[in-house]
């Protein structure tokens, strides 16, 4: 009669280890979704982080890059020679970039006009530097000429209306990402509650630690190819609204990504361990 009850007492501690595993699936993709929407708000979304972002070297090679097509698209429109001599110092190509960052990451509602962030970039292209070539210089005086069309020109030359596209979609998925983080949180509770409520804490533990470590792995592979994309392709063909050049940068970040999965792996794998017994 002992021998029957502790093998039933066995069989339900079973039952309890494998109807727990309902909610390893749902946590995974809730936590991944959830780790991944608030790194990004940290990060992607961050005027500040982002402005740190590209002030390291390889970073900064790429923004120069960038600002001076656009700067040599400029020379361009005032009838300026357009060749690889039209390059405004790396100084200048990080005070235009953290304009826009300003403009397109900051914190703000809907833009309406671009106007003033071309104003902003007019006078940064506009100082002379010890490093101006001759034919920087003649670009300069041919913008100074325009007097009042400057502005316009230099929102053409830098497609700011693109810029101001993009911030305002910043801010639609500002919102929508507080929603959907707030979403999350509550699916979290539901999970947790429902779990303790009908499973022993143990397995509770073993199954949502489990969810976390597939969590870890998918951040590590997602994130850890879309790091490897400038490296696998030229990212510089990538021309609509300059996402080559985000791609590059992203990368960075990515590894970071990476890296957090990594430590949420570590960090998962003791208590599954401990609790898998």
């Amino acid at each position: 009669m002992a021998e029957s009850s502790g093998t039933h007492r066995r069989r339900n501690n079973y039952e309890i280890v494998d109807n727990a595993l309902e909610y390893k699936r749902p946590l995974a993709f809730i936590a991944f979704l959830l780790l991944s929407l608030l790194l990004a708000t940290g990060t992607f979304l961050n005027p500040a982080f982002m402005k740190e972002t590209i002030k390291t070297d390889s970073n900064t090679v790429v923004i120069s890059q960038q600002v001076n097509s656009h700067f040599n698209r400029l020379a361009t429109i005032v009838n300026g020679s357009s060749d690889e001599k039209n390059l405004i110092s790396d100084d200048q190509a990080r005070e235009v970039a953290d304009l826009i960052i300003d403009y397109k990451y900051g914190w703000h509602f809907i833009h309406t006009s671009n106007l003033g962030l071309a104003k902003d970039i007019k006078d940064v292209i506009l100082k002379k530097e010890q490093t101006d070539t001759d034919q920087v210089t003649a670009i300069r005086k041919k913008l100074k000429k325009q007097s009042d069309s400057s502005v316009y020109i230099v929102s053409n030359a830098f497609d700011l209306a693109t810029v101001m596209l993009e911030a305002n979609l910043i801010t639609i998925i500002r919102i929508v990402n507080l929603l959907v983080i707030l979403l999350c949180l509550v699916a979290v509770v539901s999970i947790l509650r429902e779990a303790f409520a009908s499973h022993t804490k143990r397995a509770v533990v073993h199954d949502m630690t489990a969810g976390l470590m597939w969590t870890a792995f998918w951040f590590i592979l997602v994130y850890g190819l879309l790091a490897m994309v400038p490296i696998f392709m030229d990212t510089s063909v990538i021309t609509v609204a300059d996402l080559g050049y985000w791609l590059e940068i992203a990368s960075g970040v990515f590894l970071d990504f990476v890296i957090a999965g990594v430590i949420l792996y570590v960090v998962s794998a003791i208590p599954w361990q401990a609790t898998s017994r």
